[in-house]
C-alpha cells in the first residue's frame, strides 16, 4: 500500500468515471460521499460520468429514462437491467451490457485516458469489461461493504479477485480495506490510500436547543441519533434494545430501507412509544441539523469501511458510540472522541451509550480530530493516481 504520489501533473488526465453510487434525479440524496468527491475531482480534470440507475427505481418513478446532465460535468444515467431471480453473481455482466452504449458514447465524445470505477461489485466487473473494450487502464476505488461483505460470498469472490488483480491501480479509503484488497489479489505497489473527506463548512457545531426547536423536537432529555439505511448489518435493532434499557433516552432515526416495518414492529413490542422518532430520509444538507440536535451518534454496524457519517458527526462536535469494525478505530479514539465496543456486544453497547449520553463532551475538541479531512485534498490525491495510471507525465 502506498500514499498517492506527490509529483506535479504536467497535464491532467481525461477521466471517464463509472459508479452506481451517485445521486440521480429520482434520488438526489443518494451516496452524497461520491457526489462530493467526484465534484471536487471534476474541478481538477476533464471528467465524464456514467451512473446507472436500477430498473426497479425507474419503475417506481414511472420513468423510462433520465435525460443526461451537462453541468457542472456531464453525467449519463443509463438503466441497469437485471433479472433478480438469476442471482447476484450475474449482475456484473448485466450491468456492463446495460451501460455499454452510454460508456461507449461517453468515451467517443470525451476521449478519456483512464477509467475510474468506484464500487467493487457488481460495478467493478462491468468496469473491467468496459476497460478492456476501450483499451483503457482501470482504477478501482473500494469503499467498504463492496469488498468486506462480498469477499465472504464464494460465488462472488473470484470476480473480486480478478478485478483487483487486473486493475492498474486500487484506491482504498482506509488501511483495513487496503489490506483486504491485497489479500484478494491487488498488487501492493498498486494500492493507494485516499481517506474520505468531510465538508467542514456544512458540518459545523451549532446550538443544540436551536436545532431541536428547528426540527420540532422536545428540548429536554438525552437524544441518540442513527443516520443510515435501514438494512441488515447496520445494527438498528441493537439501538432499539438499548433504548428499552435506558428509559430516559430517546432515539432519532434518519433514513429508510426495507427493514423499517420490522424495526417499527420491534419498537412497538418494546413499548418504546414516542421515544423513537422516525424522521425518514433527509437531504444531506439537513443532516447537520440532526447532528446538532443529538447528544451522540450511534453506529452499531456489523461491517463498515470508513463510514462518512462518523466524520460528519465529529465535524459537528458530536461524539460517536460505534462498533469496532472496519476502520472505525482509526477514525475515533476510544474515550476521547467516542466509545467503541465489539460488534454485536449488546451489554457493552448499552453501557457505553448511557455513559456517552451523560458525559460532557467538548465540541471543538471533537471537531479538531477531523480538521485535516477534506474532499478537495482527496481529489488531489486521486488525480495523482489517475495520472500515473493514464500514462501522464509528472514533473521530477
Amino acid at each position: 500500500m502506498r500514499n498517492a504520489p506527490e509529483p506535479i501533473i504536467l497535464s491532467p488526465p481525461r477521466v471517464l468515471a463509472f459508479t452506481n453510487q451517485f445521486p440521480n434525479p429520482l434520488y438526489p440524496d443518494w451516496a452524497p460521499f461520491n457526489r462530493q468527491q467526484l465534484s471536487e475531482l471534476a474541478k481538477l480534470c476533464p471528467l465524464d460520468l456514467v451512473a446507472p440507475v436500477p430498473w426497479p427505481e425507474m419503475l417506481r418513478a414511472r420513468r423510462l429514462s433520465i435525460q443526461p446532465q451537462k453541468q457542472p460535468f456531464p453525467v449519463r444515467w443509463p438503466v441497469f437491467w437485471f433479472a433478480p431471480r438469476l442471482g447476484f453473481a450475474t449482475h456484473g455482466r448485466s450491468l456492463f451490457y446495460s451501460c455499454w452504449p452510454a460508456i461507449r458514447a461517453a468515451a467517443r465524445e470525451h476521449h478519456p485516458d483512464v477509467l475510474l470505477a468506484t464500487w467493487l461489485y457488481p460495478l467493478g466487473q462491468a468496469a473491467l469489461m468496459a476497460a478492456r473494450r476501450l483499451n483503457l487502464p482501470l482504477v478501482i476505488k473500494v469503499h467498504g461493504s463492496d469488498l468486506l461483505v462480498h469477499k465472504n460470498k464464494p460465488i462472488i469472490l473470484p470476480i473480486l479477485r480478478q478485478v483487483l488483480s487486473e486493475a492498474a491501480a486500487v484506491i482504498a479509503v482506509s488501511p483495513n480495506l487496503a489490506q483486504a484488497a491485497q489479500e484478494q489479489g491487488a498488487q501492493p505497489d498498486k494500492i493507494f490510500l485516499v481517506p474520505n473527506g468531510v465538508d467542514q463548512e456544512l458540518f459545523a457545531p451549532q446550538d443544540q436547543q436551536t436545532a431541536r426547536e428547528r426540527l420540532g423536537l422536545s428540548p429536554d432529555g438525552p437524544l441518540a441519533l442513527f443516520v443510515g439505511r435501514l438494512v441488515p448489518g447496520k445494527g438498528l435493532e441493537m439501538c432499539l434494545g438499548a433504548l428499552a434499557a435506558l428509559p430516559q433516552a430517546r432515539l432519532l432515526v434518519v433514513g429508510d430501507g426495507p427493514l423499517r416495518p420490522a424495526l417499527m414492529a420491534q419498537a412497538e413490542r418494546l413499548d418504546l412509544g414516542d421515544r423513537v422518532i422516525w424522521a425518514g430520509p433527509q437531504p444531506h444538507g439537513d443532516i447537520p441539523n440532526y447532528l446538532a440536535a443529538a447528544d451522540v451518534l450511534v453506529l452499531p454496524s456489523m461491517s463498515e469501511g470508513e463510514p462518512n457519517v462518523i466524520l460528519e458527526a465529529l465535524s459537528c462536535g458530536r461524539p460517536v458510540v460505534a462498533s469496532l469494525v472496519g476502520n472505525i478505530a482509526g477514525m475515533v479514539e476510544h474515550g476521547r472522541e467516542g466509545l467503541l465496543f465489539p460488534a454485536g456486544n449488546q451489554e457493552l453497547f448499552v453501557k457505553y451509550l448511557a455513559e456517552a449520553l451523560e458525559r460532557p463532551w467538548d465540541p471543538q475538541t471533537l471537531r479538531q480530530s477531523v480538521a485535516g479531512r477534506s474532499w478537495a485534498g482527496g481529489a488531489r490525491q486521486i488525480l495523482q493516481v489517475l495520472a500515473v495510471a493514464g500514462g501522464k507525465k509528472l514533473s521530477t
